[in-house]
């Protein structure tokens, strides 16, 4: 396998897993009943939410379809689902 075919799984899987940190954050401060816990879980969800946006950044840097959906969907006001289908037709 090529090296950067291999690159980009493992940046594919640091998306993954770090929205999995996100999300096993996002529980666990939901039931958190100590605020200083609590504090220091919503300070290390942060720090994951920004690693998720580097290998995500990094993915649509090598990807520039992707990214061109994505600068039509991401931030704009009205149907996302029209968003992302208007997106998709043209990007193609």
């Amino acid at each position: 396998m090529p090296e950067e075919t291999r690159t980009f799984a493992r940046m594919i899987k640091g998306v993954i897993e770090e929205a999995e940190a996100i999300d096993w954050y996002e529980q666990h401060k939901s039931v958190e009943k100590d605020e200083e816990a609590k504090s220091i879980m919503k300070n290390a969800q942060e720090e994951e939410f920004k690693h998720f946006a580097m290998d995500l950044e990094f993915l649509l840097r090598k990807k520039p379809k992707w990214r061109a959906i994505m600068q039509n969907v991401l931030f704009k006001e009205g149907d996302i689902v029209e968003l992302g289908e208007a997106a998709e037709e043209k990007a193609d």
